[in-house]
């Protein structure tokens, strides 16, 4: 927190300055196979350059990013990639 004092005249003025942080946002995503429904690991999921791997219960997850459009990536030998 910073202060700021204000001066007109004889008047003054006390202002508290608290620095507010810029948004972020978290990516969370659980990966299936489509046919059995059981969780893939070790998808390869790529947002915008940032790469991650899916665990054995096939989630996901990104933190700390900047809000806004992004294009996601999922890429496991044996399967279809997809992008969006």
């Amino acid at each position: 927190m910073a202060d700021i004092t204000l001066y007109e005249g004889s008047n003054e003025l006390n202002v508290g300055l608290i620095p507010i942080l810029p948004p972020v946002a978290n990516l969370y995503g659980v990966i299936t196979d489509a046919d059995t429904g059981s969780p893939i690991e070790g998808v390869k999921v790529t947002i915008d350059g940032l790469v991650t791997y899916t665990n054995s219960s096939g989630a996901y997850a990104f933190e700390g990013l900047s809000p806004g459009a992004y294009t996601i990536a999922f890429e496991k030998e044996g399967y279809e990639t997809v992008t969006r």
